[in-house]
């Protein structure tokens, strides 16, 4: 009877183990626009509520694809914030213990040249983890970029990030069941070109754009892209138009929030598509959490992404 009744304890046991156990995932690491949450050198409510109160911070957006089959981690930019971000990777694999780990990513994908997406590189460097070889992904644009100033060039001639190029259009195989690709968005351009990625699991696509002009500045390509998927994560800069006194939002080029809902109402109704928030600035305030705004993102079918939060593939 003992030997029975542990057989259907092991059988229970086997049903209930969860169907994404040792699956990839992504694990959301920040979720604020660049300045992050607090904002550098602001005062205002959200700001300083998130000063005196921890569960109301927001480290700059980024996002890490896990992969538990390999032990491997891979990281969507590199913010100001890496290294409260990578306190926070797990430790899928064999991890050294009581030094610096020179490797503790397996890899960096590069969205394009705005503060808060690149300037985390730095801390790859000698003055502080001294990483060797680390794949770096980003389009020929992005990697003239890096090699062309200093100090990113010193990462490169010193052999302590390797610049793969990747260009927009083209899928690549990242690890052990995840497939990534890069896909050009419209953005303010200065000192790179801008892509979001779609990001290819067994059993789920999700598409990542946590900086992008408006959508109707979009190609029909980048729409195809977003139509592959079940879940995204998007920009979601600012709420509504007059977030910024004095300042008119639509200038600085991101999708609102009301509109990115409008658009996409039918899909996110339908249950072909699952949306989530990033990247917001310290103004929006969807950021309120129980604030007549988040309640009505929740109303919508969407949700503003939370640092921290897991998302299969």
């Amino acid at each position: 009877m003992a030997k029975l009744a542990g057989a259907l304890l092991a059988l229970v046991a086997g049903c209930t183990r969860p169907r994404d156990a040792g699956e990839p995932y992504i694990l959301v690491l920040g979720t604020a626009q660049d300045g992050g949450l607090p904002h550098a050198a602001c005062t205002c409510p959200r700001c300083d509520a998130a000063r005196h109160d921890p569960s109301r911070r927001r480290d700059v957006a980024s996002i890490a694809i896990i992969v538990p089959s390999t032990g491997r981690r891979f990281l969507i930019d590199a913010t100001p914030d890496l290294r409260a971000q990578l306190d926070r990777l797990p430790a899928v694999g064999a991890r050294p213990r009581g030094r610096v780990d020179r490797s503790p990513v397996d890899g960096v994908l590069l969205t394009h040249a705005h503060a808060g997406h690149y300037l985390g590189l730095a801390f790859f460097g000698f003055e502080a983890i001294h990483t060797s070889g680390l794949p770096t992904y980003a389009t020929p644009r992005m990697a003239a970029f890096i090699r062309g100033n200093a100090p990113w060039s010193r990462l490169v001639s010193r052999g302590e990030i390797e610049l793969r190029e990747a260009p927009a259009g083209i899928t690549f195989d990242l690890d052990d069941g995840v497939r990534v690709t890069p896909f050009a968005v419209p953005h303010r351009d200065e000192d790179s070109d801008t892509v979001g990625f779609k990001i290819a699991g067994r059993r789920h696509v999700v598409t990542y754009v946590p900086d992008t002009d408006t959508w109707e500045t979009w190609s029909e390509a980048a729409w195809r892209t977003l139509a592959e998927s079940d879940t995204a994560l998007l920009d979601g800069t600012f709420y509504a138009a007059d977030e910024l006194p004095g300042r008119d939002v639509k200038s600085i080029g991101h999708p609102l929030m009301i509109t990115t809902m409008e658009r996409l109402a039918g899909d996110v109704r339908s249950g072909r598509l699952s949306v989530l928030f990033t990247h917001l600035n310290h103004s929006n305030r969807a950021l309120e959490p129980d604030g007549a705004e988040r309640r009505a993102i929740r109303l919508r079918g969407f949700a503003v992404a939370e640092d921290g939060q897991r998302l299969p593939l």
